[in-house]
This record gives structure tokens, sequence and C-alpha cells, in this order.
């Protein structure tokens, strides 16, 4: 019997060292594997962006396009919104004083005042500007006023006063510190020029498709320093179904247009 275990024994030896060499095999191939899924997907820290305000932000998709044209430069930005359809900033202040737009977990946020409100209601306008901008700095998060432009409404009203919406919006934003989006300045140097470049919908105040991609222009110019020359003039991404959506088609000349101009209104400026 003595023998018999013996033998035994020694035919057992060769299946264990293949075994042993099967498993050291093993898993040096799923350290390996997993070496390589670090490589191709390390880890990326995005920057954010919180956008502040009504329907001029939300208008055919601003803040997806402005994400699009981050992505296409490999700038890791990504941008989110806390939109309302007609909302002032002191309607936003109590929401946020409601529910905190946690304003620490993001590195910029925008300021979009409703339209009249820096001709018909200045001292609101002024005051929750301040307000917003100071809660930002307070959160190491850098503040930026959105410069909306005159629609013929609003040229009616400030060709009786001694400042524009532009110019109103720029002396707040330099008062409290906070860098100045120069959208309307973009608006109103392509209303000057005379082009075919519209930058309407019917109703002649909300930004058209090439007056969004104007503004998303200069909005990328300010935030990260760059010109828009070059740019995509189309941006696609995906639905909750996955399925391929557009979030804006530009036509070419329209978008070199809008390119040139914002890089033209932002050179000195950012």
């Amino acid at each position: 019997m003595f023998y018999f275990h013996q033998a035994q024994e020694l035919m057992a030896q060769p299946f264990r060292i293949i075994k042993l060499i099967f498993i050291t095999l093993l898993i040096s191939t799923c350290n390996s594997n997993s070496n390589i899924e670090n490589h191709d997907n390390p880890k990326v820290d995005y920057k954010k962006i919180l956008m502040i305000g009504n329907s001029f932000t939300f208008y055919w998709n601003l803040p997806q396009v402005l994400e699009k044209m981050f992505e296409a430069s490999e700038i890791n930005i990504k941008v989110f919104q806390k939109t309302i359809g007609g909302s002032k900033l002191h309607e936003h202040w109590a929401y946020h004083m409601q529910e905190s737009y946690a304003f620490k977990d993001y590195d910029f946020v925008t300021f979009n005042e409703h339209s009249t409100y820096p001709l018909l209601q200045l001292d609101s306008c002024a005051k929750y500007i301040k307000l917003f901008s100071e809660t930002a700095k307070n959160k190491n998060v850098k503040p930026y006023v959105y410069g909306t432009w005159e629609y013929p409404y609003l040229k009616k009203i400030s060709s009786q006063r001694h400042s524009n919406t532009m110019q109103v919006l720029d002396s707040i934003s330099d008062v409290n510190d906070v860098t100045y989006v120069p959208v309307g300045e973009a608006f109103k140097y392509i209303e000057n020029s005379n082009t075919s470049f519209e930058l309407y919908m019917d109703d002649n105040k909300h930004p058209s498709p090439n007056g969004t991609y104007l503004i998303a222009c200069v909005f990328y110019s300010m935030i990260t320093g760059n010109s828009p020359i070059g740019l995509p003039r189309r941006f696609e991404g995906k639905n909750v179904d996955g399925k391929k959506i557009y979030y804006i088609i530009t036509e070419p000349s329209a978008a070199q247009t809008a390119q040139k101009v914002a890089e033209f209104v932002t050179k000195d400026l950012r």
C-alpha cells in the first residue's frame, strides 16, 4: 500500500505544477488587462460651468453647444444650467436661497438678467448681480455677466437715455470686478454691418440658430481665452435612447461670420 500511495503522489506532482503555472499566467493576464484599461481610460477631471438665466441662455441649446465647442478643442469643461423662461435674477436668488444652487460644485458661473432689467429695473439688476457675484467669489467660483443685446423694443427705450443695455451691464460688471461677456456688442456689430446674417427669430427678440452659435463663440472665447476661428459649425450628440441628435447646424458662411465677429469683440477683453 505504501508504494501505491507513493506512486499516486508522484503522478499528481506534474498536475500540481501545471495547475500552478496556469493560475500564475491567469493572474498575470488579469493584471496586464487591468493596466491596459487604466491606460486607455484615465480618469479625467472636468471643470464645470453653471449658467443661470432665462430663454436667452437656453435657446437653441446654447449650454450644450458651448460644451461641444470645448469638447472639439479638447478642453475639459462641462456646462450645466439653471434656467427658466422669462426669469429675473431676483427670482433665481430666491430659488437659490430655498434650494442651494451649490456654487461650490462649479468653477465658473454666468448670470443672465432679464433683458429689460438693465434699463427698466436697474436697482434690482445691480443688486442681484452683486449678490450672485459675491456668492460665487466666496466659493472660489469665477463669475461672468452675460451681456445681452438690444432688440428693437429695447433700442427705442435706450435711444431716450444716456446708456444702452450693454453699457449698463458692462458698468455693473466693472464695479463688481466681474468678467463681462460682450454678446450684445457682437449682435450690434453684425446689425451695423448690413450682412445677411439672421440674428433673431420671428419675434425680433430671441436669438436664431445663427444668433445662438454667435453667442456660444463669444462665451467660448471669453472663458477659454482662445480664438473661436476654426470651430466646427455643427455639433451632435445622443438622446436618452442613444440615438444621434444635432444640437445645432450652422451654414458655413454664417459660422465664419460668427467666428470672426466673436474674435473681434473679445480680442481686447479675453
